[in-house]
């Protein structure tokens, strides 16, 4: 398996994720960047606006029309795909970390995000917004009554829960529709940098950053979204930035992986320091149920800070602190092997 290399960004990545259709490749860096590349041959297409600041991640809508992202110039911006035009430029009251979409293909007119405090004068919050039918934003509420920075927040099964994580280690469940909160548990002992879930949203994972001088590992945790229910937990040897369910988890016979991706490694200030091979920047592939390791893949000069599986599973893409974006395509061997534990 030959990855493709992409150099498109001066500085880390933030983010990397496709579209539905598996043909587009987003990718977000500190660089104030937003790219998009064919998946199939790494090819660069072009590069969307998005101001002077980082830009921390980015949404697609499931007809592949509208792309959303999150900048650190305290807005959210929202583009035409094909065109590049904006269609809307949102300010807000602090720096915006993480947006999304919501989930429903037949009325994709919300998204939520969260955004930290700037000064004195503003809070961090999580907030929904709706695209009205005249076409203009509005917001529907807002958040702020929760203790731990929200590094992400996500939409839960049918677009009926907010579900967010946060530094301290929670993770925190609130009504869509109104904002109240519904529900909070310790997750994790530390640092949540991920949230990933199943195509059914029925399934969640989440993974772990350790804090410096942390003589533990990094783990991840598999939940059931109904009752949050830790299911699978999975043990790994470095920090993790990442974490990701295949989509062949919800297919049936020899198709279907019962696999999860996660990813990491040495933390950025130490790499100089660090041969690639010792600073553990490969990303490994677990079992789901059984919780053990079957394989890794080689990667990047530095930490591997996201990834993301191809929407058919035949592959992914990741994006490092050296600034590469890499795209691999499995080889036949994935497919027809049992990688059993």
């Amino acid at each position: 398996m030959r990855p493709l290399f992409m150099m498109g960004h001066s500085r880390p990545l933030t983010w990397v994720t496709f579209n539905r259709d598996g043909d587009l490749l987003f990718t977000c860096g500190k660089d104030a960047r937003l790219a998009v590349w064919w998946s199939e041959n790494g090819e660069r297409i072009g590069t969307y606006d998005c101001g002077k600041g980082v830009v921390w991640n980015c949404d697609c809508t499931l007809d592949s029309k509208k792309l959303i992202c999150a900048s650190a110039d305290q807005k959210i911006m929202i583009f035409d795909v094909t065109t590049g035009a904006i269609l809307h430029e949102i300010p807000e009251a602090g720096p915006c970390k993480f947006v999304e979409w919501n989930t429903k293909p037949d009325e994709q007119n919300k998204f939520v995000l969260v955004h930290d405090a700037f000064g004195a004068q503003s809070t961090k919050a999580i907030k929904v917004w709706q695209i009205g039918e005249d076409g203009k934003p509005r917001r529907l509420w807002s958040q702020t009554d929760y203790a731990g920075r929200c590094v992400q927040v996500r939409w839960g099964p049918y677009d009926e829960t907010i579900i967010s994580c946060h530094e301290n280690g929670d993770i925190m469940v609130w009504n869509a529709e109104t904002g109240e909160y519904i529900n909070e548990f310790r997750a994790h002992k530390q640092f949540i940098t991920c949230l990933s879930f199943s195509e059914d949203r029925l399934l969640m994972l989440s993974s772990l950053r350790l804090s410096q001088g942390s003589c533990s590992d990094g783990t991840a945790k598999l939940w059931d979204t109904v009752d949050f229910k830790c299911l699978k937990t999975y043990q790994t040897d470095r920090p993790l930035n990442a974490c990701g369910i295949s989509p062949r988890f919800n297919k049936q016979g020899d198709e279907r992986k019962c696999h999860v991706m996660l990813g990491g490694g040495q933390a950025a200030e130490d790499v100089t320091t660090t041969a690639s091979g010792e600073g553990k920047f490969e990303a490994l592939i677990y079992h789901m149920v059984y919780q053990e390791e079957l394989g890794s893949c080689k990667g990047h000069f530095g930490p591997l800070n996201t990834l993301c599986w191809m929407p058919d599973g035949n592959g992914y893409a990741s994006g490092g602190e050296d600034g590469y974006v890499r795209i691999y395509h499995f080889d036949e061997d994935y497919f027809t092997d049992k990688f059993e534990p």
